[in-house]
């Protein structure tokens, strides 16, 4: 926090300052034209689904700059944009602006770029959130921003220097900026169905990709362990961090916050016998083994299948979160249930109040880089660095209380919690391997 901000600012010299900052930001990106330059962080296929929603988003968007942990990720991207007729004109990424390797992150934030889109591995996205603002860059991050207590406090930092320093932060959680949503919470929020008393959410899927190595391949066994880092939990925070912090983050919403107390139970099944999986889990063990199948099971990785959890809100409402994997199983959508009515969240209100939203409104993965270009170019950023890292520390209370049998409240996860899972010093070389949660761990 900088020194003004820690002395205090008296009103009139405030808005002055935010005044300032805010026409400084304008024309940061907007000099002589309304061009917005945009970095790219995670070459993925998420990363090239962002870019592709941000080119859509605003026709001033121009692709500058290109990064990511692998070499080849960065070339095949630039390679693909330039093929696609419809936006190879607003592709100027030239050697020198392409990045990779564990502090490809401090590299794209030095160059002249005024927008980051960001997804990367869910570990890392504290500290590159963090060198982006700091570089006083505007951002679009993925959800979830970290995976441990240590790295949504990295974000809360970096959701106040961003106040600071007039810059917007949007994240993937597109709900937020979804039409129905938007249109049905203004109502929940007015007391279209009373008082809140309960709810459910869930994400259940059949299940995901699980990489092996690629032929050919030199990359170390924690690059590996990156490139298949959904199944790695210090890596993506588990299902319920990746995923079904979605429909966590609608419930939190519900609620105008986090939960107070958490409860959960879960469990690891059909990972630990899905045959396909443990037949390439085998094939990595001996490419990194020379040969030998021996302790193969820590690269079939260590998340759940499966976790059933209970958020206990401020006002003593109880909800119930559905998360995980099984095959042939699928089911995402939120419930909320108040004295006068119940809603789904995303356009529709059963009870006193009946109500279906209209119309259907575009893509939200679209409309969230609208909202945030648009709030950059009014000099009003948007922030939403410190509600995606309540949601995100939502998620990991909920894994904590399965992976250790215990529960305890939001004020204890906030103030006496120690949990951080990611190493500060990330490079090539070894693999690093946790045991699979026993639902009995020591709680951190």
């Amino acid at each position: 926090m900088s020194s003004q901000a820690n002395n205090g600012i008296s009103g009139t010299t405030a808005s002055v300052a935010g005044a300032t900052a805010a026409v400084l930001g304008q024309m940061a990106h907007a000099q002589g034209s309304d061009r917005i330059r945009v970095g790219m962080l995670g070459c993925g296929g998420r990363g090239n689904g962002a870019m592709r929603n941000c080119l859509e988003a605003d026709p001033g968007v121009q692709i500058i700059a290109l990064a990511d942990l692998f070499e080849s990720q960065v070339k095949n991207t630039r390679d693909g944009l330039m093929k696609n007729e419809q936006i190879k004109d607003r592709v100027k990424v030239d050697d020198d602006h392409m990045y990779w390797g564990f502090d490809c992150h401090e590299k794209l934030a030095k160059c002249e770029a005024d927008l980051l889109l960001m997804a990367t591995t869910p570990a890392f996205r504290g500290r590159q959130l963090m060198a982006a603002i700091k570089a006083g860059k505007n951002v679009f991050t993925e959800k979830p921003v970290a995976t441990d207590v240590a790295g949504c406090k990295e974000v809360m930092e970096a959701a106040k220097l961003a106040k600071e320093k007039n810059l917007a932060i949007v994240a993937g959680t597109q709900r937020r900026h979804q039409a129905s949503y938007v249109e049905t919470m203004k109502r929940i929020h007015d007391g279209a169905i009373g008082e809140l008393v309960g709810g459910q959410c869930y994400w259940f899927g059949g299940g995901i990709w699980f990489h092996g190595v690629p032929q050919d391949s030199k990359m170390s066994e924690l690059e590996w362990q990156v490139h298949n880092w959904y199944h790695f939990t210090w890596l993506s925070g588990d299902q319920i961090c990746e995923q079904h912090i979605h429909n966590i983050d609608v419930m939190n919403w519900c609620f105008n916050g986090p939960p107070a107390r958490f409860t959960a139970v879960g469990g690891r099944g059909w990972r630990s016998y899905n045959q396909d999986q443990i037949r390439v889990a085998k094939e990595v063990c001996r490419h990194f083994n020379n040969g030998s199948e021996e302790n193969w099971e820590k690269y079939n990785g260590d998340i759940w299948d499966h976790i059933y959890a209970e958020f206990e809100y401020p006002n003593g409402a109880r909800c119930l979160s559905f998360s995980g994997h099984s095959p042939g199983t699928s089911r995402v959508s939120e419930r909320i249930v108040g004295t006068r009515g119940t809603s789904n969240c995303s356009g529709s209100i059963t009870g006193e109040n009946a109500w279906s939203f209209p119309g259907r409104g575009i893509d939200p993965m679209v409309q969230e880089h609208k909202d945030l270009i648009a709030s950059i170019r009014s000099g009003q950023p948007l922030n939403e660095g410190q509600r995606v890292a309540e949601s995100t520390l939502t998620a990991i209370g909920a894994r904590m209380a399965a992976y250790t049998g215990r529960s305890f409240t939001w004020k204890w996860l906030m103030s006496t919690s120690k949990l951080e899972l990611v190493p500060r010093d990330i490079k090539p070389g070894p693999g690093i391997f946790h045991p699979i949660a026993t639902g009995r761990d020591e709680l951190v």
